[in-house]
C-alpha cells in the first residue's frame, strides 16, 4: 500500500470507529445530495417524456399552415419528398365559441376525417372499459361511429366535459364570430348544433379543455370556408428532430407559417425545463455545502496534526508527500459518498417503478397515475462528475496550508 495512502485512511479514522465523527457529516451529506439530486432528475425526467408522449398523442411533430392561394396538392408532395416525413394529415381548425347550459366556452375545433385521423392518432380510438383511468390516451365515454359523426356529431375533451357539466347526448351550438350573414336585420353570427358523441382523454387538461373533434365537412359548412383544409400536420420519423425538419420545410414553404410541437407547447415545455434546473441547483446545493463541510473538517485536521506532520517531514516525507495525505482523503470520502448515493438513489427508484409505493394524490391521478421515472445514465455520470469534483476541491484548501508550514516550525509547536 502506497505511504501517503496508509496514513490518509489513518487519518480518516476516529477514536472510536472507523471514520471520524466530522467525516460522518461530511460523508452523509454527499450521500444524500447524491441521491436527493439523481431521485429528483429521475422523476423530472420521467414527468417530461410522459408530457411530451400524451403531446403527441393528440396533435403532430410539425403543423404547416396553408393559405387562400396555395396549391394543397402541391405541398402535399413537397412534403412527402422528405424522408423524414411518415405521414401527413390535412385539417382544418377554427376557434369557436361554445354555447351550452347557459355557459359560453372558447375552443379549438379541430375538423378530420375521421377514417384516416384514427390511423395514426389514438386519442379518439375507444379505450377498453378496465382502461377508463389508466395512463393511455383514448375515448373513455362515447363512441367513434363514423354516420353519428358526419352527422354533427363531436367528440370534446374529459376536462371540458367535468368543468362545464357536459354529458354525452347533450347538444350545444357553435358560434363563428368572425364570420357572418347578412339579413334584413343586419349581420347575424354562423351557428351550427353539434352533440356530443364522445368524451376522450389525452391525459391533458389544458388540452382537453381546449380542443373539440368535428368532421371537417360540418366545419367548412360553419365557417362558410373556401378551403377544405387550412392546416397539415406532420408526422415525422423522429420527434426529437422536430426543431431540425421545422427549419428545412421552412425554407422550402417561406410563405407559410411553420410550428413544431415544442412550438405550441413551449409554456408547459419551458416550464418543466425551468423547474428540473432549479431543483437541480437547490439539490447540488447540498453536495456543495457537504464539500465545504469535508474543507473544513480537513483544516481542522491540519491544526490538530502540526506536530505529527512536522514529524513525517523529517523522516523524509516531501511536502509533496503530505499534500497528497489530505488530497487521497478527499478523493476516499468523495468516491465512498458518490458510490453509497448512486446505489441508494438507483435501488430507491427501482423500488418505485417495481411496486409504486409512493402513489399520487386523487385530485392528480387523472395526470400522472403513477409517479412517472426515467432513469438515464447520463444523470447518474454527470451527478457522480459533479460531485467528486467538489469533494477534490474541498481537498484543496488544506493543502494550500500546508505549503505554507514550515517543518521546523510544526515540531516546536
Amino acid at each position: 500500500m502506497n505511504k501517503c495512502t496508509f496514513i490518509s485512511r489513518r487519518y480518516l479514522k476516529g477514536k472510536k470507529s472507523r471514520l471520524a465523527g466530522s467525516h460522518w457529516l461530511s460523508l452523509l451529506g454527499i450521500i444524500i445530495g447524491v441521491s436527493a439530486l439523481l431521485i429528483i432528475l429521475s422523476v423530472m425526467n420521467g414527468m417530461r417524456e410522459v408530457v411530451i408522449e400524451r403531446i403527441l398523442a393528440s396533435s403532430a411533430e410539425i403543423e404547416i399552415d396553408l393559405n387562400a392561394e396555395n396549391d394543397i396538392p402541391q405541398i402535399i408532395n413537397t412534403l412527402n419528398n422528405f424522408e423524414f416525413t411518415k405521414y401527413l394529415n390535412p385539417v382544418y381548425e377554427e376557434d369557436l365559441v361554445i354555447l351550452a347550459k347557459k355557459q359560453t366556452i372558447l375552443a379549438k375545433f379541430v375538423g378530420i376525417n375521421l377514417t384516416e385521423f384514427k390511423k395514426h392518432n389514438q386519442v379518439l380510438n375507444k379505450l377498453p372499459y378496465s382502461q377508463l383511468i389508466s395512463d393511455k390516451p383514448g375515448l373513455i365515454y362515447g363512441h367513434n361511429n363514423l354516420d353519428l359523426f358526419t352527422n354533427n356529431g363531436a367528440f370534446i375533451g374529459y376536462e371540458l366535459a367535468r368543468r362545464y357539466s357536459l354529458n354525452l347526448g347533450d347538444e350545444f351550438t357553435v358560434i363563428s364570430l368572425g364570420k357572418s350573414n347578412f339579413s334584413s336585420i343586419g349581420q347575424i353570427p354562423l351557428t351550427k348544433n353539434f352533440t356530443i358523441q364522445g368524451i376522450y382523454s389525452n391525459l391533458i387538461p389544458e388540452l382537453e379543455l381546449g380542443i373539440v373533434y368535428v368532421s371537417d365537412s360540418n366545419l367548412q359548412n360553419l365557417t362558410h370556408s373556401k378551403q377544405l383544409y387550412n392546416k397539415i400536420e406532420l408526422y415525422s420519423k423522429d420527434f426529437s428532430k422536430a426543431n431540425t425538419y421545422k427549419k428545412q420545410i421552412q425554407a422550402l414553404l417561406e410563405n407559410n407559417s411553420v410550428t413544431s410541437w415544442s412550438d405550441k407547447n413551449s409554456n408547459l415545455y419551458d416550464a418543466q425545463k425551468l423547474e428540473k434546473n432549479v431543483m437541480s441547483f437547490v439539490l447540488s446545493l447540498i453536495i456543495i455545502l457537504s464539500s465545504f463541510n469535508l474543507s473544513g473538517s480537513f483544516l481542522k485536521k491540519v491544526s490538530n496534526k502540526k506536530k505529527e506532520l512536522g514529524i513525517l517531514s523529517t523522516i523524509g516525507y516531501s511536502q509533496k508527500d503530505i499534500m497528497k495525505i489530505f488530497l487521497y482523503q478527499g478523493i476516499i470520502l468523495g468516491f465512498a459518498g458518490v458510490a453509497v448515493g448512486n446505489m441508494l438513489a438507483y435501488s430507491l427508484l427501482i423500488i418505485q417503478l417495481k411496486f409504486n409505493i409512493i402513489s399520487m394524490p386523487s385530485n392528480i391521478v387523472h395526470i400522472f397515475p403513477t409517479l412517472p421515472i426515467s432513469i438515464q445514465l447520463t444523470d447518474f455520470i454527470l451527478v457522480t462528475l459533479f460531485s467528486l469534483t467538489f469533494s477534490i476541491v474541498s481537498s484543496l484548501f488544506p493543502i494550500y496550508r500546508i505549503k505554507k508550514l514550515n517543518p521546523i516550525d510544526l515540531i516546536k509547536e
